[in-house]
């Protein structure tokens, strides 16, 4: 660390811990031939958000990295179950079965974790979680709590003042 990280204002340390992060996090599902996408999806799934609503919180991250390339692919390892055919290219899905009409095909598929889905997400977690340990290393409890209300006080103070 710097010898005095006050020189730089918050909005740096934000940018810069962001970018490692990011880097970080890459590297870390990288190393387990896992995608950001598909991580947020498996967790997301284990954690028991309805896949409707996991997907339509993901949706804001289509441009960069495909919700629905990392769920084809998810199923396409045998992750994941679904009873829909998942299109890559465009983010629909579609019914397998020829009785269900086009128009009547839910956007959403339904999605299911495997017990392979399960196996390989707990095998990642412990390596998602080792390097969430790293990030904190050397913060106390109160550290991390007091940086965690800060930064959220700021946002709230923000948030007010642009309103």
């Amino acid at each position: 660390m710097s010898d005095n990280p006050l020189r730089r204002p918050i909005g740096w340390w934000l940018k810069h811990l962001d970018g490692l992060l990011d880097l970080g996090f890459e590297a870390t599902l990288g190393a387990q031939d896992v995608s950001r996408r598909q991580w947020q999806i498996l967790n997301g799934l284990i954690e028991g958000t309805p896949p409707a609503e996991l997907l339509a919180s993901l949706t804001v991250f289509e441009e960069s990295g495909g919700v629905h390339e990392a769920l084809a692919s998810l199923v396409e390892r045998g992750w994941l179950h679904s009873g829909h055919r998942i299109d890559r290219n465009i983010g629909a899905a579609s019914a397998e079965t020829s009785d269900v009409p086009p128009a009547e095909t839910s956007e959403v598929p339904h999605v299911e974790l495997t017990d392979e889905g399960r196996r390989q997400h707990a095998r990642i977690a412990e390596e998602v979680r080792a390097m969430r340990t790293s990030v904190t290393e050397g913060l106390s409890a109160d550290d991390y709590h007091a940086v965690v209300t800060g930064l959220a006080r700021m946002a709230e103070n923000l948030e007010r003042r642009l309103a």
